[in-house]
This record gives C-alpha cells, structure tokens and sequence, in this order.
C-alpha cells in the first residue's frame, strides 16, 4: 500500500496528542510572595524579617534609601527557612530610612516589598 507524501507531511504537521509526557511544560518559576513580618529599629541597627513563599530558587536584593540620596545596594540574600533577615548596622540615629526587596535579575522598578524606618535619637 502506497501512502502519499502530501499525506505523511499533513499527519506529522498535526499536534501531538496522548500522554502528558508530549504536552509542553512551562519552565517558569511562581512569583514569589513576600510580607514583611517583623521589624526592629534601634538606635545602632534596623533588623528586617520578610515571610517569602515560592522564593526558594531566587537570590533577592534589598536596597537602601536614606533621605534624598539615591538608592543603594545593601545586601543580596536567599530564603532560609521561609524568611529573608536582613540586619543594617550602618544606621545614624535620627534618620530616615526606606527599604526595597527584589529579585535579582528582576527589573528595576519590580520590588515585591517597601518599608520606611526612622531611627531613634
């Protein structure tokens, strides 16, 4: 029995169907979620505490504002045990500090969290 070409071509043209193991597969990791569940601010530290799920497979950035200066690299971090701790001994009593986490890689303007502190005199 002789089967067309044009026939063979338009049967492996059509989608594969059948087991899961020939469906695509997305690859993408999930958005992770991210609250800020504890902050401590004394006079020579701020300790910040986030609650991260689906975070695992990221490294996260957390920059620093002070005031009018821009905003600076603090810290790159992971998730341990659910959380990202981070501790700032850099503080001046007084100030004003405000608080960006992101993933790295991530474009600039997508933080999954902000928080202002002002330390105490």
């Amino acid at each position: 029995m002789r089967i067309p070409l044009l026939a063979i071509l338009a049967l492996l043209a059509l989608p594969a169907c059948g087991s899961q193991e020939t469906l695509p597969t997305s690859t993408a990791l999930p958005r992770p979620v991210v609250s800020l569940v504890a902050n401590e601010v004394l006079r020579d530290h701020v300790l910040l505490v986030w609650s991260v799920r689906d975070g695992e497979s990221y490294r996260f950035e957390i920059t620093r504002q002070n005031r009018s200066e821009p905003w600076k690299h603090l810290a790159a971090a992971v998730v341990v045990d659910g959380e990202i701790r981070i501790e700032d001994a850099g503080v001046v009593p007084g100030q004003r500090y405000r608080y960006r986490l992101r993933i790295i890689g991530a474009p600039a303007d997508s933080f999954l969290s902000e928080t202002e502190v002002e330390i105490p005199l």
